[in-house]
C-alpha cells in the first residue's frame, strides 16, 4: 500500500500552520475513492535513477571524445585536401589541367554542401555541452542545498535559467547569497561560498553561449596557405664572384678551358639573345611610357633560364637591387616542370604527387643566394696619374650627390699595394657611318678603394695636390684613400666597380658615361607560383629580401662576369648586328650630350642595368651537403654558411591555429572539458541524481511554508529565503526552511 502525508504537528500547533510531514499507510477505505495506478516501488525508482545517472555521466564523458578530435586535427594543422570534402584524402584538383574550370566548379559545390553540415555538427556539440553544463549547474546547487542551512530559494532552478546570457546581469544572482532579514547571524564563509556558486555560474552562462561559436571555428577547415615540411638540402660554401668565370658546369655549352682563355663568347647562343631580347624590352617600355598614351610606368623585362624566368626584384625603399641567380633557377626548373605535370619520372621525396594533385594552387619555395646593386650613371672625363712602383689612380668627373647636388670628381687605386685590382675591356663594332671611330670601347674596372673631391674640398686626403702636380711625385698614396669621408660619400667607396663607356666620335677619347656599382649578398626565398593561369610566364619573385644596413661590406666582383653577360671575349669586338650594340651605340652619344634625365638617358640606364644584371645573375655559387639537423644555436659561421631548405606552398582546405578565433575557440572548449571532468568528479563524491523539474514542482507544491516568507515582497527578498533539500524515505525530495532542519531529521528518525 502506497504511503500518503498528513500533517504533524511537532509541539501541538494547528495543522493549517504546519509545513512538516512524515509518512502513513492509507486505508482501505482511502484506497476505495481513488483509481489511480499504482506508483514504482521505491527499489525500483531507485535503480531507474543510479541508471540514469551513470548513462548521464557517460553522455557528458563522451563529449570529450569529438572534442579532442577537433583540437588533434587543429593542432596537427591537418591537411583535407583541395575539397573540405575529400575522402581518404584524394580530391584531385586538376589545377593545371584542360577540364580545371569545371573540376574547380564541382570541387566548389562540394565545399559548400560540407560546409554547411558541418554548421550542423558545431549546433549538436554546443547543444550537448548545453546538457553537460546544465547538470554541472544542478550538481552544484544541491550540493550546497544538502549542506549547512540550504540554498537560497533564487538558486533553485538556475540550473534552467543559466544558459540565457541575460542571467548574469538579474540581480537574483548575486543578491541571494545576502542574509533575508536584518539581524539574522549569517557566516561570512556561507556567503563566500554562495558568492563562489554565483561565479561559477556566470562563467558558465559565458561558456554556453560561446560554445557554439567555438565549435564551429574548430570543426569548419578553411581555406589556407601551407608549408610542407621543410627539406635541408644544401650548404652554402662561398661565391664565385670575386674570382673570373671558371668551371665546366657554369655556363651550359663552356668548357673549363675556354674560361680559362676567357673566351666568353661561348655564352652567345644562349645567354646572347637574352640581353638582346632584355634591351628590346627595356626600349619598348621606355617609349611607351614616354608617350602620351602612357601613364609613365615602365614595366621591367625578364630574361629566362631552363624553364623559369626571372626580372629585379627592387626592395620597397629602392635601396637595393637584387638579381636572381641563373644557378638557383636550373635547380628549381626540374620541380616546377614535376608540379605542372610535365615529367613522369619524379625522385623527390620532399614533393610527393598528393602535394600537387591536392591542392588548388602550388607555389614551389627554395632558400638560395642573390646578389643586389646600388648603381647610378653620370657624363664626364676620365684622366689616369702613374704614380711610383707601378701605382696608379684613375679618376672620373661628373659624380652628383643626389642629396644636394653637388659635383665631384671620383677616383680608383689601381696598380701594386691595392687589395684586388682588375680590370677588363671589349668594345662595340661602330654602326653610325657618319662618325669615323671604327669602335666604341667599353672598360670595366674594380677597386676596393676609392674617394672624392672636387673645387673646394679634397677631405684631407690631399689627393688635389697629387692630380695637380700632373706627374704623381706629389702623391701619398696611404693617405688618399684613407682619409675619412661624409656619410653620404662612404657607401660607395670600398668595393666598388666601374663599368665605363666611351662616347663615339672624333677627337672624344677622354669622354665617357660611366656607371658606379657595389654588389651586396643575400638568401632570399625564390617563389614560383606552378598555375599556368596565374603565372603564365613561370616568372620566379623572391621573398624575404633584406634591408641592407649601413655597416654592410659590399661583395667584391671580378669584371669578367660582365664580359660573359656580353658573350664576347676580352678585348674583343662585339657584333655590330647584335640588338644591344645597336641601341646602346644610338643613345650613348645622345645621353653625353643631354643628360642622364632625359629620355635617352633612360634607355641607356635600363640597357646598362639589364646588362649589369645579366652578369650578376651568372655568378655561380658552391655549396656541400647539408646537416641532418638544424643546429641550436647560430653563430656568425653560421650566418655566413646558411643550410638552404626547399619546400612548397599550398594551397588546401586545412585545420589549423593560425588565428586569434582560433586560439579563443580552442580556450573556450578546453574550459568545457574541465566542466566535465568537474561534474564527473562531483557525481563521483556527492552521488547526486538529478531530478526531473516534475519533481521539484511537486516538491513545492506539497510543502506549506512556515512564515519563512512573511513581510518579504520584493523578489529579491523572497530570494534570499534557504532551504535545504533532503530525501525522504522514499527517495523522494522535500524542501525543509532553515530553522526547520534540525525538526526534519527528528521527524523523519520517528
Amino acid at each position: 500500500m502506497n504511503p500518503v502525508y498528513q500533517p504533524v504537528s511537532f509541539n501541538g500547533e494547528k495543522e493549517d500552520v504546519q509545513t512538516s510531514y512524515r509518512p502513513v499507510r492509507q486505508t482501505s477505505s482511502n484506497l476505495s475513492s481513488h483509481n489511480a495506478p499504482a506508483a514504482p516501488a521505491p527499489a525500483q525508482r531507485r535503480r531507474s535513477r543510479v541508471f540514469l545517472h551513470w548513462l548521464s555521466h557517460i553522455l557528458s564523458l563522451l563529449w570529450i571524445a569529438p572534442i579532442a578530435t577537433l583540437l588533434w586535427l587543429n593542432y596537427s594543422h591537418y591537411i583535407v585536401g583541395a575539397s573540405s570534402w575529400c575522402p581518404g584524402g584524394n580530391c584531385n584538383a586538376e589545377a593545371n589541367g584542360d577540364n580545371a574550370i569545371e573540376r574547380a566548379t564541382k570541387l566548389d559545390r562540394n565545399d559548400h554542401n560540407v560546409n554547411g553540415a558541418l554548421q550542423f555538427v558545431a549546433k549538436a556539440l554546443e547543444v550537448w555541452f548545453m546538457f553537460v553544463a546544465t547538470s554541472l549547474v544542478y550538481d552544484m546547487g544541491i550540493m550546497f542545498a544538502k549542506r549547512g542551512r540550504g540554498l537560497p530559494v533564487g538558486y533553485l532552478l538556475t540550473h534552467l535559467e543559466f544558459g540565457d546570457i541575460r542571467y548574469i546581469l538579474s540581480p537574483l544572482l548575486w543578491t541571494s547569497p545576502l542574509p533575508h532579514r536584518d539581524g539574522v547571524p549569517e557566516k561570512r564563509a556561507r556567503i563566500i561560498k554562495l558568492y563562489i556558486f554565483a561565479c561559477i555560474t556566470a562563467i558558465l552562462t559565458i561558456l554556453a553561449n560561446l560554445m557554439g561559436p567555438a565549435t564551429a571555428v574548430l570543426v569548419l577547415p578553411t581555406l589556407q596557405w601551407v608549408d610542407t615540411p621543410r627539406v635541408m638540402f644544401r650548404t652554402f660554401n662561398g661565391t664565385g664572384a670575386m674570382h673570373a668565370p671558371s668551371g665546366d658546369d657554369v655556363f651550359p655549352d663552356c668548357s673549363a678551358a675556354q674560361l680559362d682563355a676567357a673566351n666568353y663568347s661561348c655564352t652567345r647562343d644562349i645567354y646572347g639573345p637574352s640581353l638582346d631580347a632584355w634591351a628590346a624590352q627595356s626600349i619598348a617600355s621606355t617609349r611607351q611610357a614616354m608617350s602620351h598614351e602612357g601613364d609613365g610606368s615602365i614595366v621591367l623585362g625578364s630574361s629566362q633560364e631552363a624553364a623559369l624566368q626571372f626580372t629585379i626584384n627592387a626592395t620597397a625603399n629602392l635601396d637595393v637591387t637584387w638579381i636572381p641567380s641563373r644557378q638557383v633557377l636550373r635547380e628549381m626548373s626540374h620541380d616546377f616542370l614535376k608540379a605542372r605535370g610535365w615529367y613522369a619520372d619524379w625522385d623527390k621525396p620532399e614533393y610527393p604527387d598528393r602535394v600537387f594533385n591536392n591542392s588548388l594552387r602550388t607555389i614551389l619555395q627554395r632558400q638560395g643566394p642573390s646578389l643586389g646593386i646600388q648603381a647610378n650613371c653620370y657624363t664626364g672625363k676620365v684622366s689616369n696619374i702613374k704614380l711610383n712602383n707601378g701605382r696608379w689612380i684613375r679618376c672620373y668627373t661628373g659624380w652628383t650627390s643626389l642629396n644636394n647636388d653637388t659635383h665631384y670628381t671620383k677616383c680608383l687605386r689601381r696598380g701594386l699595394g691595392a687589395d684586388s685590382d682588375t680590370y677588363s675591356q671589349f668594345f662595340l663594332e661602330n654602326v653610325d657611318p657618319d662618325v669615323k671611330q671604327l669602335q666604341t670601347g667599353v672598360g670595366t674596372y674594380f677597386a676596393d678603394r676609392a674617394t672624392y673631391f672636387n673645387d673646394t674640398e679634397d677631405f684631407g686626403s690631399g689627393i688635389k695636390t697629387c692630380l695637380a702636380g700632373g706627374d704623381g711625385k706629389n702623391c701619398d698614396w696611404d693617405k688618399i684613400f684613407a682619409a675619412p669621408l661624409p656619410d653620404e660619400l662612404t657607401n660607395t667607396t670600398v668595393n666598388v666597380g666601374i663599368v665605363s663607356y666611351q662616347v663615339p666620335g672624333d677627337d672624344r677619347t677622354d669622354d665617357r658615361v660611366w656607371c658606379e656599382h657595389v654588389v651586396y649578398q643575400s638568401f632570399p626565398t625564390y617563389s614560383v607560383d606552378t598555375s599556368p593561369r596565374s603565372n603564365g610566364q613561370n616568372l620566379v619573385t623572391l621573398n624575404n629580401l633584406p634591408k641592407v644596413e649601413k655597416e654592410a661590406v659590399p661583395l667584391a666582383m671580378n669584371p669578367n662576369w660582365y664580359l660573359a653577360a656580353w658573350s664576347v671575349d676580352y678585348n674583343s669586338t662585339l657584333d655590330g648586328e647584335r640588338q644591344v650594340v645597336k641601341e646602346l651605340s644610338r643613345v650613348l652619344p645622345l645621353t653625353y650630350e643631354q643628360g642622364i634625365i632625359t629620355l635617352s638617358g633612360a634607355e641607356f640606364l635600363f640597357l646598362h642595368f639589364y646588362a649589369l644584371g645579366q652578369s650578376l645573375s651568372m655568378v655561380n655559387y658552391y655549396t656541400y651537403p647539408a646537416p641532418q639537423k638544424p643546429a641550436a644555436t647560430t653563430t656568425e659561421e653560421d650566418k655566413a654558411h646558411p643550410v638552404f631548405q626547399s619546400y612548397a606552398t599550398i594551397h588546401v582546405w586545412a585545420y589549423g591555429l593560425s588565428g586569434r578565433t582560433s586560439i579563443l575557440g580552442v580556450a573556450v572548449v578546453a574550459l568545457g572539458v574541465a566542466c566535465v571532468l568537474a561534474r564527473f568528479a562531483i557525481g563521483m563524491a556527492t552521488g547526486i541524481q538529478e531530478r526531473s523539474t516534475v519533481e521539484v514542482l511537486a516538491a513545492a507544491f506539497e510543502h506549506r511554508h512556515q512564515g519563512e516568507f512573511e513581510g518579504l515582497d520584493a523578489e529579491t527578498h523572497l530570494a534570499k529565503v534557504r532551504y535545504q533539500v533532503v530525501e525522504d524515505g522514499e527517495g523522494k525530495q522535500r524542501f525543509i526552511p532553515e530553522k526547520r532542519t534540525s525538526r526534519w531529521s527528528h521527524a523523519m528518525s520517528i
